[in-house]
């Protein structure tokens, strides 16, 4: 795909192309059956507005047009659960002027009847996973909020994954297992059952991650994310930029994996 030239346009300029880049979706869809959870990483975004000639922060506003436009193609798809990665635990060692742009973005964003308008017209749950506690007030009550809005749909379900880290949902996890009394003998002997104090609970294991902003020649990492969850799952590691990413893009690791597992006759 060719990309405008950077500084060609603003950042209201560059929500534009992105925006118009996601209305047209391939027509495709999977078995629900047999994939049932896409989960991404959402990585680049400050590299891709330094591209564009942007503030290296603003790369996150055209992240979330690309979260608009991934959410409404795997509903088209039929993927019912989807996960973005969007801030993690280590994120909070960014500069203050950074952290405070993103969470006020999220604020505003999540408050927005225009932003969220898909979310309830297409009826999706919305869950937040990772941790609450740390996040500012505003962004934890209209996380919340939005939450309680959706709690009646069950079709499709998105977790936006603000403040998460593996090995931090973990702890909390072993936490939560503590608290309900569980004896040491119960959890060795049912691997299984911490599935159920994570922050997924209730939900399908991803069938694949896509990791976005992967260099060419650059060694490949998964950043701990969900490292219990996705002890099975497909990886795909692809070269564009999160708020690069296009329907075309999207796609075909999707394919890939759906070829793979029925060749491996799954």
């Amino acid at each position: 795909m060719t990309l405008e030239a950077p500084g060609k346009h603003g950042l209201e300029g560059w929500v534009s192309v992105i925006e118009n880049r996601w209305k047209n979706i391939p027509e495709f869809k999977v078995d629900p059956g047999k994939f049932k959870h896409l989960a991404i990483i959402c990585d680049g975004n400050r590299r891709s507005a330094k591209n564009k000639g942007l503030a290296a922060y603003e790369g996150h506003r055209l992240g979330l047009e690309v979260i608009r436009g991934t959410m409404l193609a795997c509903k088209q798809w039929d993927i019912r659960h989807l996960t973005f990665w969007a801030w993690s635990t280590e994120n909070w060692k960014r500069d203050k002027e950074q952290i405070g742009f993103v969470m006020n973005l999220a604020a505003k964003y999540l408050r927005d009847e225009k932003a969220i308008a898909p979310i309830i017209e297409n009826s999706v749950r919305f869950h937040q996973i990772g941790r609450s506690d740390r996040l500012p007030s505003e962004v934890r009550g209209a996380v919340t909020d939005l939450e309680k809005r959706t709690s009646s749909f069950d079709g499709f379900h998105v977790n936006l994954a603000l403040d998460y880290g593996g090995a931090d949902e973990m702890a909390r996890a072993v936490g939560r297992m503590i608290e309900a009394g569980l004896r040491p003998e119960e959890v060795s002997q049912n691997p299984g059952l911490i599935l159920e104090y994570l922050d997924t609970a209730g939900q399908p294991l991803p069938d694949l991650v896509i990791r976005t902003g992967t260099n060419k020649g650059e060694i490949p990492h998964t950043s701990g994310f969900m490292p219990i969850q996705t002890a099975y799952s497909g990886w795909e590691f692809i070269p564009d930029l999160f708020p690069d990413l296009t329907p075309e893009s999207l796609l075909p690791p999707i394919q890939n994996f759906i070829d793979y597992e029925r060749r491996q006759g799954k």
